[in-house]
């Protein structure tokens, strides 16, 4: 298998983030206190012009109070 790097990863995350999210019925403010990250961080990660970037530890937070395989934020 090969790998290609994809410029737009963080554009992918933030966008799986939101399905998932709203799969859930979960509010941006609920997904803030489960996982201890700031609502406002939150709220610009959610629109899809944001220059904001995630770290892993956080995207690995919301995985799992989203029940959602980390992978899964990676996919097209």
């Amino acid at each position: 298998m090969e790998y290609e790097y994809n410029p737009s990863i963080y554009e992918i995350i933030t966008l799986n983030i939101k399905k998932y999210r709203l799969k859930k019925n979960m509010s941006i403010k609920t997904l803030s206190s489960r996982t201890k990250i700031k609502e406002s961080y939150l709220i610009n990660l959610d629109n899809i012009n944001n220059t904001y970037k995630i770290s892993i530890y956080d995207l690995y937070k919301i995985s799992v109070v989203l029940n959602v395989s980390i992978n899964k934020f990676f996919e097209k």
